[in-house]
Protein backbone atom coordinates (compact mmCIF):
# COMPACT_ATOMS: atom_id res chain seq x y z
CA UNK A 1 0.00 0.00 0.00
CA UNK A 2 2.89 2.36 0.70
CA UNK A 3 4.20 1.66 -2.78
CA UNK A 4 0.75 2.46 -4.22
CA UNK A 5 0.67 5.82 -2.44
CA UNK A 6 4.15 6.64 -3.71
CA UNK A 7 3.18 5.73 -7.24
CA UNK A 8 0.07 7.89 -7.06
CA UNK A 9 2.11 10.86 -5.90
CA UNK A 10 4.65 10.45 -8.69
CA UNK A 11 2.30 9.63 -11.59
CA UNK A 12 -1.04 11.34 -10.81
CA UNK A 13 -1.57 12.76 -14.30
CA UNK A 14 -0.71 9.44 -15.97
CA UNK A 15 -3.19 7.59 -13.79
CA UNK A 16 -5.99 10.08 -14.42
CA UNK A 17 -5.38 9.87 -18.17
CA UNK A 18 -5.31 6.11 -18.19
CA UNK A 19 -8.45 5.84 -16.10
CA UNK A 20 -10.49 8.45 -17.98
CA UNK A 21 -14.03 7.27 -18.49
CA UNK A 22 -13.81 4.44 -15.92
CA UNK A 23 -15.95 4.19 -12.83
CA UNK A 24 -14.21 1.31 -11.11
CA UNK A 25 -10.66 0.17 -11.88
CA UNK A 26 -8.38 -2.49 -10.47
CA UNK A 27 -4.72 -1.50 -10.32
CA UNK A 28 -1.98 -3.30 -8.45
CA UNK A 29 -4.45 -5.25 -6.35
CA UNK A 30 -6.38 -2.17 -5.18
CA UNK A 31 -9.89 -0.99 -6.15
CA UNK A 32 -9.95 2.70 -7.17
CA UNK A 33 -13.27 4.59 -7.44
CA UNK A 34 -13.12 7.56 -9.79
CA UNK A 35 -15.57 10.26 -8.66
CA UNK A 36 -16.15 13.79 -10.02
CA UNK A 37 -14.98 16.75 -7.91
CA UNK A 38 -17.57 18.36 -5.64
CA UNK A 39 -19.45 21.35 -7.07
CA UNK A 40 -18.40 24.84 -5.94
CA UNK A 41 -19.98 26.04 -2.72
CA UNK A 42 -22.13 28.68 -4.40
CA UNK A 43 -23.64 25.99 -6.64
CA UNK A 44 -24.78 23.75 -3.78
CA UNK A 45 -28.47 24.41 -2.97
CA UNK A 46 -29.05 24.83 0.75
CA UNK A 47 -32.49 23.87 1.96
CA UNK A 48 -33.69 26.52 4.40
CA UNK A 49 -34.52 25.42 7.89
CA UNK A 50 -38.10 26.68 8.15
CA UNK A 51 -38.04 26.72 11.94
CA UNK A 52 -34.85 28.80 12.06
CA UNK A 53 -36.11 31.17 9.37
CA UNK A 54 -39.38 31.68 11.23
CA UNK A 55 -37.67 32.09 14.60
CA UNK A 56 -35.31 34.78 13.33
CA UNK A 57 -37.79 36.46 10.99
CA UNK A 58 -35.67 35.78 7.92
CA UNK A 59 -37.10 36.11 4.41
CA UNK A 60 -38.03 32.84 2.72
CA UNK A 61 -38.67 34.33 -0.72
CA UNK A 62 -36.94 36.71 -3.12
CA UNK A 63 -35.52 39.86 -1.56
CA UNK A 64 -35.36 43.16 -3.42
CA UNK A 65 -32.09 45.04 -2.86
CA UNK A 66 -30.67 48.40 -3.81
CA UNK A 67 -27.03 48.60 -4.92
CA UNK A 68 -25.30 51.97 -4.57
CA UNK A 69 -22.03 52.72 -6.33
CA UNK A 70 -19.34 54.09 -4.00
CA UNK A 71 -15.92 55.61 -4.63
CA UNK A 72 -14.48 52.21 -3.81
CA UNK A 73 -16.77 49.30 -4.75
CA UNK A 74 -20.50 49.23 -4.10
CA UNK A 75 -22.95 48.63 -1.26
CA UNK A 76 -25.86 46.15 -1.23
CA UNK A 77 -28.86 47.33 0.84
CA UNK A 78 -31.95 45.19 1.56
CA UNK A 79 -35.25 46.88 0.70
CA UNK A 80 -38.06 44.33 1.12
CA UNK A 81 -39.17 40.77 0.45
CA UNK A 82 -41.33 40.14 -2.61
CA UNK A 83 -44.68 38.79 -1.41
CA UNK A 84 -47.23 38.03 -4.12
CA UNK A 85 -47.99 41.22 -6.03
CA UNK A 86 -46.62 43.44 -3.25
CA UNK A 87 -43.66 43.69 -0.89
CA UNK A 88 -43.20 42.68 2.74
CA UNK A 89 -41.21 44.76 5.21
CA UNK A 90 -38.07 43.09 6.57
CA UNK A 91 -37.60 43.54 10.30
CA UNK A 92 -36.03 41.86 13.28
CA UNK A 93 -38.52 40.17 15.64
CA UNK A 94 -38.63 41.85 19.03
CA UNK A 95 -37.65 38.62 20.81
CA UNK A 96 -34.46 38.16 18.76
CA UNK A 97 -31.22 39.86 19.80
CA UNK A 98 -29.77 42.24 17.17
CA UNK A 99 -26.44 40.38 16.97
CA UNK A 100 -28.17 37.04 16.44
CA UNK A 101 -30.47 38.44 13.74
CA UNK A 102 -27.64 40.15 11.91
CA UNK A 103 -25.51 37.00 11.96
CA UNK A 104 -28.31 34.75 10.66
CA UNK A 105 -29.34 37.31 8.03
CA UNK A 106 -25.82 37.57 6.65
CA UNK A 107 -25.39 33.81 6.64
CA UNK A 108 -28.70 33.07 4.90
CA UNK A 109 -29.38 36.11 2.70
CA UNK A 110 -26.08 37.84 1.82
CA UNK A 111 -23.20 35.38 2.42
CA UNK A 112 -19.70 36.33 1.29
CA UNK A 113 -19.15 35.10 -2.27
CA UNK A 114 -22.83 35.22 -3.24
CA UNK A 115 -23.76 36.84 -6.54
CA UNK A 116 -26.61 39.20 -7.35
CA UNK A 117 -28.13 40.29 -10.65
CA UNK A 118 -28.39 44.03 -11.23
CA UNK A 119 -31.29 45.80 -12.96
CA UNK A 120 -31.81 49.29 -14.28
CA UNK A 121 -34.86 50.66 -16.07
CA UNK A 122 -36.40 47.20 -16.27
CA UNK A 123 -33.37 45.50 -17.86
CA UNK A 124 -30.62 43.22 -16.59
CA UNK A 125 -27.38 45.23 -16.66
CA UNK A 126 -24.79 43.27 -14.67
CA UNK A 127 -23.78 41.46 -11.49
CA UNK A 128 -22.68 42.22 -7.94
CA UNK A 129 -20.48 39.92 -5.84
CA UNK A 130 -20.38 40.15 -2.03
CA UNK A 131 -16.85 40.58 -0.71
CA UNK A 132 -17.59 41.69 2.84
CA UNK A 133 -20.15 43.12 5.22
CA UNK A 134 -21.14 46.73 5.65
CA UNK A 135 -22.93 48.73 8.29
CA UNK A 136 -26.42 47.99 9.56
CA UNK A 137 -29.27 50.17 8.29
CA UNK A 138 -31.34 52.30 10.69
CA UNK A 139 -33.99 49.55 10.38
CA UNK A 140 -31.48 47.00 11.70
CA UNK A 141 -30.85 45.23 8.38
CA UNK A 142 -27.29 44.16 7.53
CA UNK A 143 -25.72 45.42 4.32
CA UNK A 144 -22.88 44.03 2.24
CA UNK A 145 -19.98 45.47 0.26
CA UNK A 146 -18.52 44.22 -3.00
CA UNK A 147 -17.95 44.97 -6.66
CA UNK A 148 -20.50 45.64 -9.38
CA UNK A 149 -19.82 44.76 -13.02
CA UNK A 150 -22.22 46.37 -15.49
CA UNK A 151 -22.67 46.88 -19.23
CA UNK A 152 -20.93 49.87 -20.80
CA UNK A 153 -24.16 51.89 -21.09
CA UNK A 154 -24.72 51.69 -17.31
CA UNK A 155 -21.24 52.58 -16.04
CA UNK A 156 -22.35 56.06 -14.95
CA UNK A 157 -25.54 54.88 -13.22
CA UNK A 158 -25.27 55.60 -9.45
CA UNK A 159 -27.60 52.85 -8.21
CA UNK A 160 -29.43 49.71 -9.26
CA UNK A 161 -32.08 47.26 -8.14
CA UNK A 162 -30.80 43.76 -7.38
CA UNK A 163 -31.86 40.19 -6.64
CA UNK A 164 -29.77 37.24 -5.57
CA UNK A 165 -28.77 35.02 -8.48
CA UNK A 166 -31.30 32.22 -8.90
CA UNK A 167 -34.05 34.31 -7.30
CA UNK A 168 -34.08 37.18 -9.80
CA UNK A 169 -37.06 37.91 -12.05
CA UNK A 170 -36.79 37.09 -15.73
CA UNK A 171 -36.80 40.18 -17.89
CA UNK A 172 -36.51 40.64 -21.64
CA UNK A 173 -34.75 43.45 -23.43
CA UNK A 174 -31.52 45.39 -23.29
CA UNK A 175 -30.75 48.49 -21.28
CA UNK A 176 -31.59 51.56 -23.31
CA UNK A 177 -32.26 54.50 -21.00
CA UNK A 178 -34.78 57.09 -22.22
CA UNK A 179 -33.56 60.67 -22.37
CA UNK A 180 -35.07 63.85 -21.02
CA UNK A 181 -36.19 65.63 -24.16
CA UNK A 182 -37.61 69.08 -24.82
CA UNK A 183 -41.22 68.13 -24.16
CA UNK A 184 -40.36 66.78 -20.70
CA UNK A 185 -38.50 69.96 -19.82
CA UNK A 186 -41.40 72.04 -21.11
CA UNK A 187 -44.14 70.23 -19.20
CA UNK A 188 -42.34 69.34 -15.94
CA UNK A 189 -43.01 72.63 -14.14
CA UNK A 190 -46.43 73.09 -15.79
CA UNK A 191 -47.64 69.80 -14.28
CA UNK A 192 -46.09 70.69 -10.92
CA UNK A 193 -47.80 74.11 -10.90
CA UNK A 194 -51.21 72.55 -11.53
CA UNK A 195 -50.77 70.19 -8.58
CA UNK A 196 -49.50 72.94 -6.29
CA UNK A 197 -52.44 75.23 -7.06
CA UNK A 198 -54.95 72.39 -6.66
CA UNK A 199 -53.54 71.78 -3.17
CA UNK A 200 -53.84 75.48 -2.28
CA UNK A 201 -50.09 75.92 -1.79
CA UNK A 202 -48.05 78.97 -2.86
CA UNK A 203 -45.93 78.78 -6.00
CA UNK A 204 -42.19 78.45 -5.42
CA UNK A 205 -40.05 81.53 -6.00
CA UNK A 206 -38.06 79.66 -8.61
CA UNK A 207 -39.21 76.62 -10.57
CA UNK A 208 -35.61 75.75 -11.38
CA UNK A 209 -34.68 75.92 -7.72
CA UNK A 210 -37.72 73.88 -6.64
CA UNK A 211 -37.10 71.08 -9.13
CA UNK A 212 -34.95 68.60 -7.21
CA UNK A 213 -35.29 65.57 -9.48
CA UNK A 214 -36.48 64.89 -13.03
CA UNK A 215 -36.24 61.49 -14.71
CA UNK A 216 -37.45 59.96 -17.95
CA UNK A 217 -39.08 56.51 -17.84
CA UNK A 218 -40.28 54.04 -20.42
CA UNK A 219 -42.80 51.85 -18.65
CA UNK A 220 -45.23 51.75 -21.59
CA UNK A 221 -44.06 51.58 -25.17
CA UNK A 222 -44.69 54.80 -27.01
CA UNK A 223 -43.19 57.71 -28.88
CA UNK A 224 -42.79 59.80 -25.72
CA UNK A 225 -41.43 58.43 -22.45
CA UNK A 226 -43.08 59.00 -19.09
CA UNK A 227 -41.48 61.30 -16.56
CA UNK A 228 -41.11 61.38 -12.78
CA UNK A 229 -40.43 64.64 -10.96
CA UNK A 230 -39.88 65.92 -7.44
CA UNK A 231 -40.38 69.58 -6.50
CA UNK A 232 -39.53 70.86 -3.02
CA UNK A 233 -39.95 74.15 -1.20
CA UNK A 234 -37.84 74.88 1.90
CA UNK A 235 -36.46 71.35 1.80
CA UNK A 236 -33.88 69.05 0.20
CA UNK A 237 -33.81 65.45 -1.02
CA UNK A 238 -32.09 64.17 2.09
CA UNK A 239 -32.94 63.20 5.63
CA UNK A 240 -33.20 66.24 7.88
CA UNK A 241 -35.61 68.95 8.99
CA UNK A 242 -37.38 71.19 6.50
CA UNK A 243 -37.81 74.95 6.73
CA UNK A 244 -40.96 76.92 7.44
CA UNK A 245 -43.62 76.58 4.76
CA UNK A 246 -42.02 73.43 3.38
CA UNK A 247 -43.86 71.08 1.06
CA UNK A 248 -43.16 68.43 -1.58
CA UNK A 249 -44.68 67.52 -4.93
CA UNK A 250 -43.98 64.17 -6.55
CA UNK A 251 -45.66 62.84 -9.66
CA UNK A 252 -45.38 60.40 -12.54
CA UNK A 253 -46.85 61.66 -15.82
CA UNK A 254 -47.46 60.12 -19.22
CA UNK A 255 -47.92 61.78 -22.58
CA UNK A 256 -50.77 62.04 -25.04
CA UNK A 257 -50.63 64.14 -28.17
CA UNK A 258 -53.94 65.91 -27.39
CA UNK A 259 -53.17 66.95 -23.82
CA UNK A 260 -49.41 66.73 -23.44
CA UNK A 261 -48.15 65.39 -20.12
CA UNK A 262 -50.54 64.77 -17.24
CA UNK A 263 -50.02 62.91 -13.95
CA UNK A 264 -50.97 59.26 -13.58
CA UNK A 265 -49.74 59.22 -9.96
CA UNK A 266 -49.21 62.13 -7.58
CA UNK A 267 -48.32 62.99 -3.99
CA UNK A 268 -48.54 66.56 -2.68
CA UNK A 269 -47.59 66.98 0.97
CA UNK A 270 -47.93 70.11 3.06
CA UNK A 271 -45.39 69.53 5.82
CA UNK A 272 -47.33 71.66 8.30
CA UNK A 273 -50.06 69.00 8.15
CA UNK A 274 -48.26 65.76 7.36
CA UNK A 275 -44.65 66.26 8.43
CA UNK A 276 -41.73 66.03 6.05
CA UNK A 277 -41.90 63.43 3.27
CA UNK A 278 -39.84 64.09 0.14
CA UNK A 279 -40.20 61.27 -2.44
CA UNK A 280 -37.80 60.43 -5.25
CA UNK A 281 -38.10 57.77 -7.94
CA UNK A 282 -35.48 55.02 -7.60
CA UNK A 283 -36.34 52.71 -10.49
CA UNK A 284 -38.89 50.35 -11.97
CA UNK A 285 -38.86 46.61 -12.67
CA UNK A 286 -41.30 43.74 -13.06
CA UNK A 287 -40.09 42.09 -9.86
CA UNK A 288 -43.17 39.96 -9.12
CA UNK A 289 -43.37 38.25 -12.51
CA UNK A 290 -46.88 39.50 -13.17
CA UNK A 291 -48.03 41.77 -15.96
CA UNK A 292 -46.46 45.21 -15.93
CA UNK A 293 -43.64 46.90 -14.02
CA UNK A 294 -43.61 48.04 -10.42
CA UNK A 295 -42.05 51.31 -9.26
CA UNK A 296 -39.81 51.81 -6.23
CA UNK A 297 -39.64 55.19 -4.50
CA UNK A 298 -37.43 56.40 -1.66
CA UNK A 299 -38.98 58.95 0.70
CA UNK A 300 -36.85 61.22 2.91
CA UNK A 301 -38.11 62.30 6.32
CA UNK A 302 -36.69 64.37 9.14
CA UNK A 303 -34.63 61.59 10.71
CA UNK A 304 -34.28 58.97 8.00
CA UNK A 305 -35.81 57.53 4.86
CA UNK A 306 -38.11 54.70 3.83
CA UNK A 307 -39.35 53.04 0.65
CA UNK A 308 -42.68 52.88 -1.15
CA UNK A 309 -43.83 50.72 -4.06
CA UNK A 310 -46.34 51.57 -6.76
CA UNK A 311 -48.26 49.16 -8.97
CA UNK A 312 -51.25 49.10 -11.29
CA UNK A 313 -54.68 48.18 -9.99
CA UNK A 314 -57.60 48.41 -12.38
CA UNK A 315 -55.47 50.40 -14.80
CA UNK A 316 -54.55 53.02 -12.17
CA UNK A 317 -51.22 53.56 -10.46
CA UNK A 318 -51.61 53.14 -6.68
CA UNK A 319 -49.35 52.72 -3.68
CA UNK A 320 -49.12 48.98 -2.99
CA UNK A 321 -46.65 49.03 -0.10
CA UNK A 322 -44.98 51.40 2.36
CA UNK A 323 -41.91 50.29 4.27
CA UNK A 324 -41.08 50.90 7.89
CA UNK A 325 -39.97 54.35 9.00
CA UNK A 326 -36.90 53.66 11.11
Amino acid sequence: MAQLRAALRIFPLLIVTALHGCDNVEWGGADLDIVPPPPPLNAIPVAPDEQVFAEYGLPTGSVLFKVVQLEQGAQLIPVAEVSGDSLRTLRRPAAVAPDAFESKFREAVIPVGSQFELFRRGANVGTFVVHGYGEVTPCGLPTATGNATVVAAATQVPQFLAFRQGLAPRVIGEYSPPVIDGSINTYASIVAERLILQAGLPRPRSWVGAQRDLQALEIAQGANPEMAATYLVADSLAAGPAGDGGYSVFYIADYESRRGYSPVYQEVRDYSKTGKAAPKLLDYLNWDGREGDEILIQVFGEEGSWYEALGREGGEWVKTWEGGKC
